[in-house]
This record gives structure tokens, C-alpha cells and sequence, in this order.
């Protein structure tokens, strides 16, 4: 019986080879579309799943209260692993990690790479279950001088030799013991790495860190429980741990679990509210989408034929068939279609994946080895088949074979209504995902074009390492004397990416209630001429003045000034901590942040001791490309163990768009595919309603009906369900639209032309796709089709 409905279905199938490809081509580009939106998902709902036992580690935040909100961070003081351990029951680990803030200098003999590092406390291991090619997890980190490797920097610094116990070079000083050796880390993982190394080594090179008290936070502790019912108690006792050892401090520790640290890590007033999830959350409702997009294609094709299948469900009525056997019959015709739209869906995602990686920046590749992931894609087909075949099925099933054999079946005015329904539902969730592309890019651009506060072309930023520490000034005074650079600072932190913040500022007048959090941000001599940022009023720092290297004066941004309401803001005292400066120079806010966000209050100080990033303005009397050149010569003549790092600010401010980039590039992708796939299927219910009233059409034109009349005749029904369609997404569109909004402090308006230009495009393509098929049929010998009456 199987048999026999295959190849009944197979020759059906192979005698409509038109009708055939339109159905294969939707479904195919639906599914790929699907597939490749669901790998992007999968990759993000498995995120740190690597690890033994996710459900027992949690990683502490703390919540601190001020400006009337709550705002919830990751970090937190060196004293809290310890102490956790000590004082919270069921706690079998407690660890401190911090990222290494640039990367690794490792040299084993002639070879050296630049690697990024994690410090941790010995037991990190214990927590996180990595897996280990060489060495021992438990004693990894025991030993000061102690590194772990992944395995691709094992295997390029020591090629084929055994790596465990050999002695390389850190930073080109400190010598250092390979105790381990892991597999790479996987890029869907919270902790990114090349390099582990002893908590120690962090302590040693940061004296601040070390003396540091329970009111610095920068560390991330990680602590592994027992029993993950132990939660609610653990932080109970974490709650108001920070002010009993730091009276006065109201800082409240907690535990938040590890596996939900990606897709939750949105934090507002002190609860996860979302985070990465609710993108996911998107993805996950267009891969649907699109897939029921193309799924309506087949309901609406198979639906439209169904004279042309009436006589032979007549037939086989007549001599016995029951309807079970028909429903069969057809199902089997749409799983065939759909498992052939698997095997093309599989060859386009292929073709695909190289460009969408490069797009998202990640390696997504399809499970090759994994059986349960070919049992999904077969599972994905058959459910495709049945959900697309079910109602042209038992529609076509249900014809009565007396009136089919008579002539009397005119098609049912139940598949017409439902096809109207389809084409609506196609075209609106097209307008949808065009109206969503032009707000994403119209809010990006927004905020592209608002001023940033500086000039960030033609300035780059060279990390401080090795010798550059003691030789700075030597670099800046070189390029400038070379006409190279016009000036030259230095920063704590790179001007494209916020740094530390705090709490500690007073001003006179400040009241006892008030708390504001500020940006700190350290510059050297030159700021305002290097970087572009105005001076509004008094004076930048200089290194000839002992006030300004002894850390008694202070600059501020024009938003700290309006917080601190001073009538002359130049010449006042304020406090930072119990140390008081003195204000000698305002300048303009200029975003270091978010760009969606408003810009906070920012204090600003002589970088002495914190300088890691040197700033330098290029010359524009002379080509980017000799001026870069200069650079690395003379970093190569200044620091020759490092390789010269030469980073253009612009490039990395572009990267603050990047997810909303990506977010429109999708939306511009994925619509599109989602309104190819609506044509195909609105191309053959306009070829098939153009065969239908073929007779007509040769009737109006003997009668003298021009060929713009006849296309109009054929075009209108259609465009009528896109109107509608269009009338139906657009209030859907403007309340999402405006829901996403809401996420940015700086953000657009939704304009009426948003909307009108969506339903143009809309039109546009849709006028295209069926005024072929008119203007063909229009555009016929009447005689042919007349030839028979």
C-alpha cells in the first residue's frame, strides 16, 4: 500500500513539474531560512552547557542603590570568595576571576603570540569541568608560576613537543610553569580565554587590588553549591554581608545562576527582567514565520488546483477509494515535496553558512555526526509535509464524486476564503518584517549622526605594554617631532569603551541623601587637542603643573556640572573619596558608553600610575598609511618584544552599533526571503487564476479590451488581499516597533512615511509578481483560446 501511494504520488508530482518547483523552491528557501535562524538559537541556548554540574554554579552580583534606582554588576570584592566559604553553608567552591584587561605576551624560545588571559584562584578548576589533554585539574593552579594553555597556543608555541612542565616567558619577565593543557574554549562560553593563571600573579602586579578594601569591586566570584536548593538561603546570608564587614556599605551580594547568565543578564531595580533572550526569543518566532510562510504557499497552490485534481477524486470515489485512502495519498504528496525541500534546504545552508558567520561573528556549523540532529531535520520534513498538506488533503478528499463526474464541482468557496486569509497572513508578516528594517536603521543612523563629543577619525589608540609603560612620552615626542602626529595623550581606559565609575564624589552643597554615580575616566597631558573634545571653560592637565601629577586637581564633563549645580564650577573643591581636588577645567560630554543612553556624569583626573592606552592624533599632512607606518617602526625601535598594535577608534566606535546592525541585517535578510517565498506562491495563483479564465480573457479581447484593462481585470483580486494585509500589519508593526523603542534613552519617533513606504515596496513587488502573469495572458492569441468553442 506504502508503495503504491509513493509512486502514485511521485508521478503526480513529476506530470505538475511547474506547480512541482514552485512548491519545492518555497519550501526549500523557508526551511533554509529556518534551519539557519534555528542554529543561531541552538548556539545561544547552549551556552556554557559544556560544563558538569551547570545547575550547582552560580556567579555573585551585587546590587547597589542610587540616582532612586538599583543597579545590578557582576563584580565584586576579593574579600566575598573567602568569605562566602567561610560563612554560607553548602558552598563547595568559591573562586575570584577578573580578565586580564590586554593580552599575554608568551615567548617559548624564538616563538612569541599574544594571547588573552583569565586570573583565577586555585579551584576555578574545580568549579568549571574543562577539559584537560595534559596536566591535573585539581593542582593546575597551585603553584605561583603555574599557566594552562588551550590546546591551539600549546600547539603553536611548542608544535609537536610535549608542552607539560616546560618553562615559557610571560610579558617577556616572568617565568612561568605549562601545568596544563585544555581543549579550546568554546566560543559559546561565558569565560573567553587563551591563558589561566594564578590569582597571585594579578595581586603582584596590582597593588591597588591587593590593599583593596570591601568598597572596590572588581572581581567575579564564582561559587559552586552543594545542592542548588541552597540557593534561597545562600543569599539570605550573602544579603547584608558586605555591611557587616564594611560598616556603612549597603551593597548587597547574591548568587545568580550560571546557566542563565547569557540569556538573562539584564538587570532592572535589581531583578533580571531579559537580556539576550528576548533576541532569541525573535529569532525563534521568524523561523516560524518564515516556515509557515511557506507552508501557506503550499495550502494556497494546492488548494488552487484542486478542479484540476476534482475529476481524478471523482474517479477514484467512484470505483472504491475511501476518503482515508485519498488523505494518504495526498499527505504522501507533500511529504515527498517536503523531503525534497529538506535535501535542497540543506544544500542552500551549505552554500550559506560561510556568509552568515562572517556576518554574526560567530561559527555556527550543521551537526554533521550528530544523529539526533539528522533525526530533527527528517522530523522538521515530515512535520512540514503534514502541516502543509493537511487541509488541501482532507479539502480535496471531500469532493462529491456525483457532481465531480457531472461538471458541477466549481471549487469550494471555502478554499477560496481560506486562500484570501493566507495571502493576507503571507503579505502581512512581509510588511512587518520591511516596516521593522527601516525603523532599525532609521534608529541606528539616529544615533550615528547625533554628535559623540570628539573627533574619531584619524585618532588611533596603541595598548600600554613592556617598555612603552616607562616610554610614552619618548613615543609621543618622536611622532610629533617626526611630523607624524599632531598630539598625543594617554588613557586609564580606551575612549571607545567605559571603565570605572563610582559613587565617591561630593560637592558643596551635596545633600546627605544624594547619590549620583559618576564615569572616572584618567587622561594625560594634551586631552581636548588629541582627542577633539571641547574645552568649555578653564584649563586642560599638563605634567609641568605638581598639583595636577600630585592628583589634587580634577576636570569635569558639563553633565557632572549641571548634577553639581555650581555657579562657578572652576576653582571649586569637590571630593573624591576623602581626597579633595580641585576643578580646573569643564569640558564637553562626549559618549563613552552606550550611544543609546544618556550620557552620565563624569569625573576626570591625572592618569599617573593607571595609564594603559596611548592616544595620538594622526597628522593630516600625510597619509594614513605613512603615518601607521611610523608608528609600528618606531613601537618596533621602543618595544621590540611586542608587536606592534595599532587600533583606529573609529573602527571600534562603529562596533557600539553592532548588534542593532545585526539585528537589521536580519530583519533586511530574512524579510526579504520571507516576500520571495510570498511571490512564488502569489506568481502561480496568478498563472493558475490567468489559465482559469482564459476563455474570458479571449471573450474581452475580441470585444476590445485593451491589454492594460485585461491585466487590471486579473490584477485587482490580488492586490486587494495585499491592501488588506498591509492595513492589518501596520497597527501590529507600530506597537511593536514602539515596544522595541522603548529599550533606548535615545531613540527615533515612528514617522506615517515609515509605514507608507513599506506598503510601497510591498505593492511595488507584488504589482510585479502577478502584472507578468496578466500582462502574458493579456497579451494571448484569442483565437487559441477560443479555438474550441
Amino acid at each position: 500500500m506504502f508503495k503504491n501511494y509513493f509512486k502514485t504520488a511521485w508521478r503526480n508530482i513529476a506530470k505538475r513539474k511547474g506547480f512541482s518547483m514552485l512548491n519545492v523552491g518555497g519550501l526549500a528557501l523557508g526551511m533554509a531560512s529556518c534551519l539557519l535562524l534555528l542554529l543561531y538559537v541552538s548556539y545561544h541556548l547552549n551556552y556554557d552547557k559544556q560544563f558538569k554540574e551547570l545547575d550547582k554554579i552560580f556567579l555573585v552580583q551585587n546590587n547597589q542603590a542610587g540616582d532612586g534606582k538599583i543597579y545590578t554588576f557582576s563584580a565584586s570584592p576579593r574579600q566575598a570568595a573567602e568569605t562566602i566559604k567561610s560563612e554560607v553553608p553548602g558552598v563547595l567552591q568559591a573562586v575570584r576571576t577578573v580578565d586580564y584587561s590586554g593580552e599575554s605576551l608568551l615567548t617559548y624560545k624564538d616563538k612569541s603570540l599574544k594571547k588573552k588571559g583569565l586570573f583565577a584562584d586555585d579551584g576555578f578548576f574545580d568549579i568549571f569541568s574543562y577539559d584537560f589533554i595534559k596536566g591535573n585539574a585539581r593542582t593546575a593552579l597551585k603553584t605561583p608560576n603555574s599557566v594552562v594553555l588551550t590546546e591551539s597556543v600549546a600547539k603553536a608555541l611548542f608544535g609537536d613537543e610535549d608542552p607539560l612542565n616546560k618553562m615559557i616567558k610571560r610579558n617577556n619577565a616572568t617565568a612561568m610553569q605549562v601545568t596544563g593543557v585544555i581543549k579550546d574554549v568554546p566560543s559559546n562560553s561565558t569565560f573567553k580565554f587563551d591563558v589561566v593563571l594564578p590569582w597571585v600573579l594579578f595581586d603582584e602586579a596590582n597593588d591597588w587590588a591587593k590593599n583593596s578594601g570591601w568598597g572596590s569591586n572588581y572581581a567575579r566570584t564564582v561559587v559552586k553549591l552543594k545542592d542548588p536548593a541552597g540557593l534561597n538561603a545562600a543569599n539570605g546570608i550573602m544579603k547584608h554581608m558586605v555591611e557587616r564587614h564594611n560598616d556603612g556599605n549597603k551593597n548587597q551580594l547574591f548568587l545568580y545562576p550560571f546557566a542563565k547568565l547569557h540569556l538573562y543578564s539584564e538587570f532592572v531595580d535589581g531583578k533580571a527582567v531579559g537580556g539576550m533572550i528576548s533576541q532569541i526569543r525573535l529569532f525563534i518566532t521568524l523561523a516560524i514565520c518564515i516556515l509557515l510562510v511557506a507552508c501557506v504557499n503550499f495550502m494556497n497552490l494546492s488548494t488552487a488546483r484542486s478542479e484540476e485534481r476534482a475529476k481524478e477524486v471523482g474517479i477514484r470515489k467512484a470505483i472504491g477509494s475511501g476518503r482515508g485512502s485519498l488523505i494518504s495519498q495526498f499527505i504522501m504528496e507533500s511529504v515527498i515535496l517536503s523531503l525534497i525541500s529538506v535535501c535542497i534546504a540543506i544544500v542552500l545552508v551549505v552554500i550559506s553558512l560561510p556568509y552568515f558567520n562572517t556576518l554574526l561573528g560567530i561559527k555556527l556549523q550543521l551537526p554533521y555526526a550528530d544523529p539526533k540532529a539528522w533525526a530533527a531535520l527528517l522530523g522538521i520534513g515530515v512535520l512540514t509535509g503534514l502541516l502543509a498538506g493537511s487541509y488541501p488533503a482532507f479539502y480535496l478528499s471531500g469532493f462529491e464524486p456525483i457532481k465531480v463526474l457531472k461538471g458541477m464541482f466549481k471549487g469550494g468557496t471555502s478554499a477560496l476564503s481560506l486562500r484570501k486569509v493566507l495571502v493576507v497572513v503571507q503579505f502581512g508578516f512581509a510588511v512587518f518584517l520591511i516596516i521593522a528594517t527601516i525603523c532599525i536603521y532609521r534608529q541606528i543612523k539616529y544615533v550615528q549622526d547625533k554628535p559623540i563629543g570628539f573627533d574619531k577619525n584619524s585618532l588611533v589608540e596603541i595598548p600600554i605594554e613592556g617598555d612603552l609603560q616607562q616610554k610614552t612620552d619618548i613615543l609621543i615626542n618622536q611622532l610629533k617631532t617626526s611630523g607624524n602626529i599632531v598630539n598625543g595623550t594617554v588613557f586609564t581606559s580606551s575612549i571607545t569603551s567605559s571603565g570605572n565609575n563610582t559613587w565617591g564624589i561630593s560637592w558643596p552643597g551635596k545633600r546627605d541623601d544624594e547619590t549620583v554615580l559618576f564615569d572616572v575616566f584618567r587622561v594625560g597631558d594634551n586631552f581636548t587637542q588629541t582627542t577633539g573634545v571641547k574645552l568649555l571653560k578653564g584649563r586642560q592637565f599638563s605634567s609641568s603643573n605638581p598639583l595636577d601629577t600630585a592628583g589634587k586637581t580634577a576636570m569635569i564633563n558639563e553633565s557632572a556640572a549641571k548634577v553639581m549645580k555650581l555657579k562657578e564650577p572652576i576653582g571649586s573643591i569637590i571630593k573624591y573619596g576623602d581626597a579633595e581636588m580641585t576643578v580646573v577645567g569643564v569640558y564637553q560630554d562626549f559618549v563613552w558608553g552606550s550611544p543609546y543612553e544618556q550620557t552620565r556624569p563624569m569625573f576626570t583626573h591625572y592618569a599617573n600610575n593607571y595609564r594603559t592606552v596611548i592616544a595620538l592624533r594622526l597628522s593630516p599632512e600625510r597619509t594614513i598609511t605613512a603615518n601607521v607606518e611610523a608608528i609600528n617602526k618606531a613601537l618596533k625601535t621602543l618595544n621590540p618584544a611586542y608587536p606592534p598594535v595599532v587600533n583606529f577608534v573609529d573602527s571600534d566606535f562603529a562596533l557600539k552599533f553592532a548588534n542593532e546592525k545585526l539585528l537589521a541585517t536580519l530583519a533586511n535578510i530574512f524579510g526579504g526571503l520571507a516576500i520571495v517565498i510570498s511571490c512564488l506562491g502569489l506568481f502561480g495563483l496568478a498563472a493558475y487564476a490567468a489559465e482559469q479564465r482564459i476563455k474570458e480573457i479571449g471573450v474581452r479581447k475580441v470585444l476590445g479590451a485593451s491589454v492594460a484593462n485585461l491585466a487590471g481585470l486579473l490584477s485587482k483580486d490580488f492586490l486587494k488581499l495585499v491592501a488588506v494585509a498591509i492595513l492589518v500589519a501596520v497597527p501590529l508593526s507600530f506597537w511593536a516597533m514602539n515596544k522595541w523603542l522603548e529599550n533606548y534613552q535615545n531613540r527615533i519617533n515612528l514617522s506615517w512615511w515609515m509605514f507608507v513606504l513599506a506598503a510601497v515596496i510591498t505593492i511595488f513587488i507584488a504589482v510585479l509578481t502577478v502584472s507578468y502573469q496578466a500582462v502574458k495572458a493579456a497579451l494571448a492569441n484569442p483565437v487559441k483560446s477560443l479555438r474550441s468553442e
